[in-house]
């Protein structure tokens, strides 16, 4: 995906092309959730009491990525010297009855040659390749370090 609004962008600081913006393509996972009991679940005090969901690759999505984008873009210290990088966003705390939204974004690099980032997006091949296996994974959800559910996304849509 390449959106501005859900991606953000990459300010150009150097060169003639000084202010404007690259935009990342990425992977992006979004999910809903819901808290269908009758107390809320998560803090809103203690950053390490609130809910925390990540997205744990499987072998074959981790060796994908290795190839597609040549490192492990679920490991954030990859990222480092690539130009692009990851987020999330995320809710502490879901009200009884309520629903959160989570939204993880992977940047897969830019379509535009620039010293700042020297990641470029795969063909179009490589990234359908990647696409397939997006769903090679699951979504675990924490409370202060401890797991609370686990989902296998592997029939999630693409």
């Amino acid at each position: 995906m390449k959106d501005k609004n859900l991606v953000g962008a990459i300010a150009i600081t150097e060169g003639e092309r000084t202010g404007e913006e690259l935009i990342p393509t990425a992977l992006v996972y979004a999910f809903t959730i819901e808290n269908n009991t009758n107390e809320p679940v998560g803090s809103m005090e203690k950053a390490d009491k609130g809910i925390e969901l990540k997205i744990e690759p499987k072998d074959n999505l981790k060796s994908v990525s290795k190839d597609v984008i040549g490192f492990n873009i679920f490991n954030p210290d990859d990222y480092n010297e690539s130009g692009v990088g990851f987020g999330q966003s995320q809710l502490s705390i879901i009200n009884a009855d309520q629903k959160g939204k989570y939204t993880f974004t992977y940047d897969l690099g830019v379509s535009e040659e620039n010293p700042q980032v020297p990641l470029f997006v795969p063909s179009k091949e490589k990234l359908t390749e990647l696409k397939e296996y997006a769903c090679d994974n699951f979504l675990v959800a924490t409370i202060e370090n401890q797991e609370i559910a686990r989902s296998d996304l592997d029939e999630c849509k693409n």
